[in-house]
């Protein structure tokens, strides 16, 4: 079972990253405009707060410099001064912000929008972020409504990622695009939300209204599953100083009687879990 690592009451906790050189989980309570980090030797943890909602991120080359994908623009981030600086605005419909993303293996950073509107319409679409050319382009994938469960397999030719409102996990070749299916059907009361992939390729996805992360397998069957005493589990990460622990994000928005969980960074040790080191974003600000 989970355990309460930091009870930090987020409204949407998501979007953890383990980082091997600081030995500090990162990850965002989006709701509250935040940034925050856990370092599990020492019990410590921080807090940036955001000039607006932070979606997703990822490492840079540089480890004081994150890459942040805030609700309306992409930037990067220096967290020992706080100087922002931007890269782009967010691409697509006015009706959306950023929300999940994750670098591929190349070191590009790949990144969903999501519809802010009641209903939620699949006007949503899946982006990258050149390294290279700090350029933004649009992949090639069906609109959806709330991105989620960006990764890619250890060799990088696989891409994993969901629609939560459609209880599918699909995947494509990546860089190509091709061979769009479904990857696996979710069963139960819970959406797909976060996934992580781990080195012998198996799929980690937390389950939204589950209380729950399920592991597939690399062919998409179910291999295990975990429960969670947060039912909003949102994502899993691997790591920790041993490398064998999986983490998990949660969320409390729109509980009328959350618990000391719902909200919390969880965490639970797990023999033999292999994590694969986080790919960091290549590209640099303009000089």
């Amino acid at each position: 079972m989970f355990e309460i690592i930091v009870k930090s009451e987020d409204l949407l906790g998501e979007c953890p990253i383990w980082c091997p050189r600081t030995h500090r989980l990162f990850w965002t309570n989006i709701m509250g405009n935040e940034l925050l980090a856990y370092e599990p030797r020492t019990g410590t943890s921080q807090r940036w707060p955001m000039p607006e909602r932070l979606g997703s991120f990822a490492l840079t080359a540089r480890q004081e410099v994150l890459l942040l994908g805030l609700e309306s623009r992409l930037s990067f981030f220096d967290m020992t001064t706080g100087a922002l600086t931007e890269i782009g605005v967010s691409p697509g419909n006015p009706d959306t912000r950023i929300n999940d993303g994750r670098c591929d293996r190349a070191g590009n950073f790949v990144f969903g929008t999501m519809h802010e509107g009641e209903p939620q319409e699949r006007v949503g679409a899946f982006y990258r972020l050149n390294a290279q050319t700090l350029t933004i382009e649009s992949l090639a994938l069906p609109g959806v409504a709330i991105p989620n469960c960006i990764c890619f397999s250890p060799d990088g030719t696989t891409m994993y990622y969901c629609d939560s409102l459609q209880p599918h996990i699909f995947c494509c070749d990546y860089p190509s695009l091709e061979h769009q299916r479904i990857f696996s059907n979710v069963v139960g009361d819970g959406a797909p939300d976060g996934a992580c992939v781990d080195a012998d390729g198996f799929v980690w996805n937390a389950e939204w209204g589950g209380g729950r992360v399920v592991r597939y397998n690399p062919d998409g069957r179910v291999d295990r599953v975990m429960s969670a005493p947060a039912k909003q589990t949102t994502c899993p990460v691997i790591g920790g100083p041993s490398g064998d622990m999986l983490f998990c994000t949660s969320a409390r928005v729109d509980l009328s009687t959350p618990i000391d969980a719902d909200g919390a960074l969880l965490a639970i040790c797990v023999p033999g879990l292999r994590g694969i080191p986080e790919s960091c974003f290549v590209g640099q600000p303009a000089s």
